[in-house]
């Protein structure tokens, strides 16, 4: 048994903070390395990538017992279906559906998750009834300002949308945490002015590897170490210069869906760019080159503001 055990989706594995740890995406820069380090505590550290309550459940819970001191986690954002919602924002407008997703997510975070959060937490209470549990929330994505990437397509609309559903997920884990007598954490004030295309952002937007993209980078994993650590009354400088802790990596795999790129040439995104009046041949062309990512990267630019420019077209209607 570990005294530490981290469980959780890819925010708690630290998908997007540096060199991940063989396929689980994991690396050594999520937040929970750095608080297994501020309290000296082994880690068992089982959050993955793709993690949903029932992957939690079903995978990441043997580690866990009597002698378990800590438990953090972090889930619910796959549960509520947020990579089909960022698939469906990233499109353009002439074949985004984004309105219906995120409805969808909506009513998901409203009617399902609250009883998958409760039962998790209970049966994490059950397993380790001596421990501290910490449950995280999640950051707003997107400032509300621009979609700062040539090659995706969220408008200021949608951004506005999916904070609603960041602030939705938010708050149903907040209230699960609450209720299954939890530390809750919430991540969204420190992220604030951190978000995508900011100066100073904590999270990625559009990124290589592409499984990385709407993640925490370094400094957003370490902001939500910090929140975690003050949850528990310590300062992440109680996490520098500490030898790293003993880790056991765990087995489970995420069964929600890794983000894509938007297809551009689809037989969808085609039908709609003819249906609101674009030339298909045209988009079609102009996709495939944005798409090959074997080009000079200012020709792809260029292509993709040609792509920009027909979208905000049709976005306005």
């Amino acid at each position: 048994m570990s005294r530490y055990v981290a469980l959780g989706d890819s925010y708690a594995a630290g998908v997007g903070a540096g060199e991940r740890r063989g396929w689980s995406w994991r690396t050594d820069a999520g937040y929970p390395l750095d608080v297994a380090r501020a309290t000296g505590l082994d880690l068992a550290y089982e959050a993955v990538l793709g993690a949903t309550c029932a992957d939690v459940r079903d995978g990441q819970l043997g580690r866990l017992g009597p002698e378990t001191e800590l438990v953090s986690i972090t889930v619910g954002g796959n549960d509520a279906g947020f990579v089909p919602v960022l698939l469906e924002v990233v499109h353009p407008a002439w074949v985004s559906d984004a309105d219906a997703v995120i409805d969808e997510a909506l009513a998901t975070i409203r009617d399902e998750l609250p009883g998958r959060l409760q039962r998790l937490l209970a049966q994490v209470r059950a397993a380790a009834p001596g421990a501290r549990l910490v449950v995280t929330g999640y950051p707003r994505l997107f400032n509300e300002v621009s979609d700062c990437s040539p090659f995706t397509f969220v408008t200021v609309a949608e951004m506005r949308r999916l904070t609603t559903v960041a602030d939705a997920l938010a708050e149903a884990v907040l209230a699960a945490a609450d209720d299954g007598g939890a530390d809750g954490v919430d991540v969204r004030a420190p992220f604030d002015g951190h978000q995508v295309c900011d100066d100073d952002a904590w999270l990625h937007g559009l990124s290589w590897p592409v499984p990385e993209s709407y993640h925490p980078n370094g400094a957003g994993h370490r902001g939500y170490a910090t929140s975690v650590l003050s949850a528990l009354g310590l300062d992440i400088a109680a996490a520098e210069g500490v030898s790293p802790p003993d880790v056991v990596d765990g087995s489970c795999v995420g069964s929600a869906p890794g983000f894509e790129l938007p297809d551009l040439v689809s037989p969808r995104s085609l039908r709609g760019a003819a249906a609101c009046g674009l030339d298909p041949d045209r988009v079609a062309r102009l996709g495939r080159a944005v798409q090959d990512d074997g080009r000079p990267e200012n020709e792809r630019v260029e292509e993709a503001g040609e792509l920009q420019a027909m979208h905000e077209e049709v976005a306005r209607g």
